[in-house]
């Protein structure tokens, strides 16, 4: 091991002599997160679960038909599509929309619990008229539709320092996203309702007719079961609550952050100090060389005194 190397001895020594530093700091964090905790607005968390709903809410019977040859491959994908639902899939596309958003504003209580969210005490709630696409952008960022475990299930989580609007707030968010789900799938299954009829009435070979009117038959049945006033995209599994106690801060974490943070910070300008003070010291150091009194540099490793005579002309000219 080189002599340059700090052994664990070393380490342990190091943190001895910076434990003021330490010690100082730490209480610095301790300040810190009690002023954290106290001017902090507690938020409580509202969840709930919500699945992939039935294809149609039961509708794959509609294909159990005595001339349809191909019910069984039908029944097969509808019921292990379920997993893969398009309607679902909208539903989490589009939950955190601007659509979803104008609705939800034409409730006066959403947009007033929304201007009541802030992190601390000295936060100031949003000027202004409160627009759709601030309110998707508050929603892309407070809510979040987390999965649970492998299952295809999800749970809607969102924070507010009023529990009941926590829950109120993701329910009408789920309801009315849903609803303009079904309103879409309403829409298009009218507007092929009014196609096949005229379809039908203009075909006039039995086989196109027929086949014509069975499709007729399948979209009136999935209008009806799109008025029912049920979930359509997403089945609620665990409806909204919200917990008892806040979720946000967390005291333990924010004290055992602050802490380590403090003894990190403290050992950090001790070695910082220390170093800069070795530096300083090796500058400002002299080190003075002395030659022994019998050492003389013109010598030649004599003793004798070396005494050079001035130069002079006439001792040119003698040589000379």
């Amino acid at each position: 091991m080189s002599a340059q190397e700090k052994t664990l001895v070393d380490l342990f020594r190091d943190v001895w002599r910076a434990r003021f530093y330490m010690f100082f700091m730490t209480m610095l964090g301790v300040i810190g997160a009690s002023a954290f905790v106290t001017l902090a607005v507690p938020h409580y968390r509202a969840s709930m679960i919500v699945s992939p709903a039935t294809p149609m809410n039961g509708a794959e019977i509609s294909s159990l038909l005595a001339d349809d040859s191909l019910f069984a491959l039908r029944y097969l994908v509808q019921r292990v599509g379920v997993a893969n639902s398009s309607d679902f899939l909208r539903f989490e596309s589009m939950y955190d929309g601007a659509s979803v958003a104008a609705l939800l504003l034409e409730d006066p209580n959403i947009e007033k619990g929304v201007r009541m969210d802030k992190a601390f005490v000295f936060s100031k709630a949003p000027e202004g008229e409160l627009s759709a696409e601030v309110l998707a952008e508050y929603i892309a960022d407070k809510v979040s539709l987390e999965p649970v475990g492998n299952t295809t299930l999800r749970r809607l989580v969102y924070r507010h320092p009023n529990r009941k609007f926590a829950a109120y707030f993701i329910e009408r968010l789920h309801t009315l996203a849903d609803g303009l789900i079904r309103k879409t799938i309403r829409e298009e299954t009218e507007s092929r309702i009014e196609y096949l009829k005229g379809a039908v009435v203009d075909t006039s070979n039995p086989e196109h007719r027929r086949a014509l009117t069975t499709l007729l038959l399948e979209q009136e049945r999935l209008r009806m079961l799109v008025s029912i006033d049920q979930p359509y995209a997403a089945a609620v599994v665990e409806p909204p609550s919200s917990g008892a106690k806040p979720a946000w801060p967390d005291p333990f974490f924010l004290y055992s952050a602050f802490v380590f943070a403090g003894l990190i910070s403290g050992f950090v300008i001790y070695s910082i100090r220390a170093e800069a003070r070795a530096r300083s010291q090796i500058r400002t150091a002299t080190v003075t060389v002395r030659h022994p009194a019998w050492v003389k540099p013109q010598g030649q490793g004599s003793n004798e005194n070396i005494v050079k005579s001035p130069y002079r002309k006439s001792d040119h000219a003698a040589a000379e």
